[in-house]
């Protein structure tokens, strides 16, 4: 029983952690995140490729936590790079 009110009690710091972070995140992070999130969702519906989408959201998520981890400056500066890339590639889709 003790356990689980511990592991509940981490659960919940690791949230509160999450909305603190994700409050503070630059616009610029939010907007990555949201267009690899449409990303995402787009591969959802493409046969074949709808089988990893757990696997790829599983691998954004953790792109976020090492982003968030990281000062300030370089969260703006690495997401800035990351858009930039991502916006590059979806033109030369089109």
């Amino acid at each position: 029983m003790a356990t689980a009110v511990m592991s509940f009690s981490n659960v919940v710091n690791a949230a509160e952690n999450s909305a603190k972070k994700s409050s503070e995140m630059p616009q610029q992070c939010k907007d990555l995140f949201n267009e690899t999130e449409n990303l995402i969702a787009e591969a959802e519906k493409q046969p074949g490729t709808h089988t990893q989408v757990n696997k790829i959201r599983s691998k954004l998520n953790q792109s976020k936590q090492q982003i968030l981890e990281m000062e300030l400056a370089t969260q703006i500066k690495s997401c800035d790079v990351a858009l930039a890339k991502l916006n590059s590639m979806k033109q030369q889709q089109q």
